[in-house]
């Protein structure tokens, strides 16, 4: 069984086009994470779809490489296109050391309850990232493309 990108619909392997929303499946093989970076810069997100399926231009090393090291700040998801997700570690990323090196001030903050109003949210997307690296790991780290899905060329 495999599962279409685009709508998550189960079908045979050896279907060609998806039954619910008309995705043909030998398309995936052309689609490329760089044409989607480019469409989700220009705003145009109508042809990019997830897939776990890493395409072409996308190595396998390299994003397992980046989410080990850089997946704490986002390069994984800079890497991939995902740039609002990146942005999260990102900012997580300097806020916690913001936190580190302004310790005394943020702990007179509210009484000394600043801390547990806001770690909670900075623990949450550290396991994020740990969820990231098993999921590159095990290939079930989605990474959009740029896909024709009307089968046009």
């Amino acid at each position: 069984m495999k599962t279409c990108p685009r709508c998550g619909l189960k079908t045979v392997e050896s279907t060609e086009v998806c039954e619910d929303c008309g995705l043909r499946f030998e398309r995936l093989a052309l689609a490329t994470n760089k044409d989607a970076k480019r469409k989700k810069l220009r705003g145009d997100r109508s042809f990019i779809i997830k897939t776990k399926t890493l395409p072409s231009d996308v190595s396998f090393i390299k994003l397992l490489l980046y989410t080990i090291f850089l997946g704490i700040f986002g390069g994984h998801c800079y890497y991939t296109g995902r740039y609002l997700r990146g942005a999260m570690f990102t900012i997580n990323m300097i806020l916690l050391i913001a936190f580190t090196v302004f310790n005394g001030y943020f702990l007179s903050l509210w009484g000394g309850h600043f801390f547990e109003i806001v770690m909670p949210f900075c623990g949450a997307i550290l396991c994020v990232w740990i969820y990231d690296i098993f999921a590159v790991a095990l290939k079930r780290f989605k990474v959009p493309v740029a896909i024709d899905l009307l089968g046009e060329d």
